[in-house]
């Protein structure tokens, strides 16, 4: 009887999976190996959206919009790009669950690869993307028709979806409390300033993992992730990126990875466990006039779960997870030393 029932749910979650990445095909953007670029506009932020070159799910054209404007379409291995108003923007595919929030600056250049999530990429790596891509898409006439449809009927999904993957990037109360209580106490309260450095990858098995997007955006996107969770108020003044010199009254958050695997969301769908995704890291906090080392700590993280969550969660949990925590802990660091 036990094996009867393991049967179907195997295959269950095997025809879930293949329904979600061999998706039927959709009518085709229009597109040209003429590659096309675009100036930056002193009123607008210049957004690439880079497509890269898959053997499976390669047929369905991706639909991309900021809130309700439309920003173009996406084929298998190309690019394109939109102007879009500055400040926060709600980025979303036409599959209603990816989306995301960014914040956007006029005048500013920014590049995001897409397929099952919308990541950032630095300027280079973007550049160096848009390159190698064979073709340069644009919507038809057909496909602006459909975008509507879509802002229409699909826009309010992605905004719900996006609700719900705020509560899940915290994880449950009783694990976050669990989780920081372990990091070590520091007085923080001197610190007008915060310094976010990018995250460093200091796996040594990380140059031999797959689903390179991931590794190569992780540590500008998770450094991301902890500035958009901290509440505004908590210093005077965050800054992202290494800063030249000593920096009198500021805190540096120095953050290595030194075990990055995503795993395998085919695994997972399959069989619970299997394919599991795992994070480590290793926390610094420095002051930024003095070099001294205020607090070092380090945790890990892993992400088993099978069918269905197994298949649509995975390494983006866990560093929604981490950077919440993160920043709720550098809060409680520097409200409760104030409030003493």
């Amino acid at each position: 009887m036990k094996n009867r029932t393991l049967i179907p749910l195997v295959v269950i979650a095997a025809a879930v999976l293949a329904a979600f990445i061999l998706m039927p095909a959709a009518q085709a953007a229009s597109k040209t190996t003429q590659k096309e670029y675009a100036e930056p506009n002193d009123d607008k932020a210049l957004v690439y959206f880079i497509r890269t070159k898959r053997f499976t799910g390669g047929g369905r054209t991706i639909f991309v919009y900021a809130d309700n404007q439309f920003l173009g379409v996406l084929d298998n291995d190309s690019y394109t790009f939109a102007h879009v108003d500055p400040g926060k923007r709600f980025l979303w595919l036409n599959w209603a669950r990816i989306n995301r929030e960014v914040e956007l600056e006029p005048g500013e250049t920014y590049y995001f690869v897409v397929w099952d999530s919308i990541l950032d990429v630095p300027v280079e790596e973007g550049l160096r993307r848009v390159e190698e891509a064979e073709f340069y898409c644009q919507p038809d006439a057909k496909e602006i028709k459909t975008s509507e449809k879509h802002i229409q009927g699909r826009s309010g999904k992605a905004e719900k979806f996006a609700e719900k993957d705020t509560g899940e990037r915290a994880g449950t109360k009783s694990d976050r409390e669990a989780h920081i209580a372990k990091w070590p106490t520091v007085d923080l309260s001197g610190y007008s300033i915060l310094v976010i450095e990018d995250f460093k990858v200091t796996d040594p098995k990380a140059g031999k993992r797959k689903n390179r997007d991931l590794l190569q955006t992780a540590p500008t996107r998770v450094a991301n992730l902890v500035r958009a969770d901290l509440d505004e108020g908590t210093f005077d003044e965050v800054l992202r990126g290494e800063i030249e010199g000593p920096l009198e009254g500021a805190l540096i958050l120095r953050v290595e990875l030194t075990q990055y695997k995503p795993g395998s969301k085919a695994a997972r769908a399959m069989m619970a466990g299997a394919g599991a995704s795992r994070l480590d890291f290793l926390a610094r906090l420095i002051d930024g006039d003095t070099g001294e080392e205020l607090a070092t700590f380090s945790d890990e993280r892993a992400y088993g779960w099978g069918g269905m969550m197994g298949a649509m969660g995975g390494i983006e949990i866990i560093e929604k997870n981490l950077a919440y925590e993160l920043a709720i802990y550098l809060e409680r660091q520097v409200q409760g030393a104030r409030e003493e």
